[in-house]
Parts: structure tokens; sequence; C-alpha cells
């Protein structure tokens, strides 16, 4: 009481204490003002779009007022012209209103373009100029050359491409390669693609002279194929194998499963290498043996073995 006394006898400490108190009441209007602009606190979650036109997917977020954008195209055969394939952000999570979504949609035809020319190229360099341009590699076929991994023909659906063909072809679809290889040059080593996603993986044996096998698919429960990972592959990464083997892989959406083969995967592969290095160590032992035997076989004969 006695303050309020002293403050209404006091001009100056009056005005300071409304110029406060206005001040205040103007900042948390301002505070609750933005919280409405902003939509503070208030999120939504997104809808997955996948396999949704573009109509579907407006009046399915029509509520949260969201802003979709078409950023990509691609061609999935077995897909809907013009239904979505990719999004981003994912569906489920969460979002205030009007926030953007980028979107990737299923292009009604592949796209079309030239096959580019591999003759004469390493494979390796092959293998990354034909995924580079958007197509894959069908088959590769060895026959004796002097170079290995050395491209001596291409065909794409049984034609064969020269420098001069400009044959036209779409977009994810392949290309067969007839390669070279020395009788002499050692076979190749089998990459580890368990955990890879199927291009990693698919890249990984091409480069190396290996054709991919049959894809096996297990605990499919994802429309995205890069939730997919190789779980298992038909002859382990370490081993030798002949230049153009098909290896076999599963697929799996399975996280645990994935990462208890890459364990097991590391565990045969050190075993592996341990019994190389076994076999290795026995060969010199019975090359060192049979030297010794000789050496003694030979002195029997010259009766210089003395008694």
């Amino acid at each position: 009481m006695k303050l309020l006394k002293r403050l209404a006898g006091n001009i100056l400490a009056r005005n300071i204490v409304f110029a406060l108190l206005f001040i205040i009441v103007i900042a948390f209007i301002v505070h609750l003002s933005l919280g409405v602009a902003t939509r503070h606190g208030h999120k939504y979650s997104i809808p997955d779009f996948s396999d949704m036109t573009m109509q579907q997917a407006v009046n399915s977020s029509e509520d949260i007022e969201l802003v979709l954008e078409v950023i990509d195209s691609l061609h999935v055969a077995s897909k809907a012209g013009g239904v979505i394939l990719d999004q981003y952000p994912k569906g489920g999570n969460y979002v205030k209103k009007g926030r953007r979504v980028f979107l990737t949609i299923n292009a009604s035809k592949a796209k079309v373009v030239p096959i580019p020319y591999v003759t004469g190229f390493s494979l390796r360099q092959a293998k990354n100029k034909i995924v580079g341009s958007g197509f894959e590699i069908d088959k590769i076929t060895y026959q004796a050359d002097i170079a290995t991994n050395n491209v001596l023909m291409q065909t794409y659906k049984g034609a064969q491409i020269d420098a001069t063909s400009n044959i036209m072809g779409e977009v994810g679809s392949s290309v067969s390669l007839v390669v070279g290889l020395n009788p002499v040059d050692p076979q190749p080593v089998v990459p580890s693609i368990i955990g890879l996603t199927l291009s990693a993986a698919k890249n990984k044996l091409w480069e190396s002279g290996f054709n991919v096998g049959i894809t096996n698919y297990e605990n499919i429960n994802t429309k995205d194929s890069r939730d997919l990972k190789v779980q298992t592959q038909s002859i382990l990464g370490g081993r030798v194998a002949m230049y153009g083997r098909s290896i076999s892989i599963t697929l799996t959406t399975d996280k645990d499963k994935v990462a208890k083969s890459i364990i097991q995967n590391k565990k045969d592969i050190e075993e592996y290498k341990e019994s190389l290095k076994l076999k290795e160590s026995l060969k010199l032992k019975d090359s060192i043996q049979i030297a010794v035997d000789s050496i003694f076989a030979e002195l029997e004969n010259e009766e210089l073995i003395i008694e």
C-alpha cells in the first residue's frame, strides 16, 4: 500500500511503471500473434503419396495445405504412368502447414537416349559409361584375347553396336558385352556385396567381371528400393571364381538379418584367409620335404652318404 501511495504521488515513477506494463502487454500480444502466424507447436503428419496420382496427392494433403512440387521423373514399367514414385520429406514425417514436398513421378514412357559406344574400353570404364547413361549390363561374355577385360563387342537387343551405329535405347534397359580374357591371367576375386543396395551390388559385380544371377526377395515390406539390402550371395566374398560367373543374391528389408549377415561374412572371409595361409604353409613344407628327399636320393645314388 505504501508503495502504491508513493507511486501515486510520483508522476515520473508512475509513468515508468505504466510504460513497462505497456511493453509487457505488447510483447505478449506479439508473441501470441507470431505463434498463430507460424502455427507454432502445430505439426502434421505428411501422407505417403506412393502410387497416388497428383490429384489424389493434392486431395489427401488439402487439410494441411502442403505445396507439392514435381522435381524429377523416372520410368518404372511395372507402375502406371503419372503415379508418384518418391517424395521428400517421406510420408509419416511431421511438418508445419504449407511445407513444400518434392515429388518424383513415373513417366508414361521411358526416356530414349543414345547408347554409349564402349568397344575398346576397359570393363570398368565401359560399366561406368553404360550405368552413367542410365543403362544396365545384361550379360558379360568372355572370349580369348590378349587383354583381359578389354571390351571387344557390345550388343543391344541382339543388334551389334559400332562407332557409327547411333542406336537409341530406353533408359533402364540392358546392354550386353563381349570381353577379352587372357588365359594366363589369374581368376578374379569375388567382391563382398552383403549389406549393399541392389544397384551398388550390381556395379561391384560387373566391374569385377561377374554377372548378376537370380535375384531373390525376402521379407519385402517397402516400396522404396533403397531400403532393400543384400542379405546373401551365392559365392562368398574373397573366393576366387571364373570370369563371367553368375552370382545370385537375396535382398531383404530386415536390418537385423543384414547386420548378422555382415558379421558372419567378415568371419567367413577371415576364416577363408586363414585356410589359404595354412594351405600355403603346407605347400611350402611339402616342397621343402620333396627337395630334401631329392637331395638324399641323389646322395644315395652316388653312394656318398657317410655311415
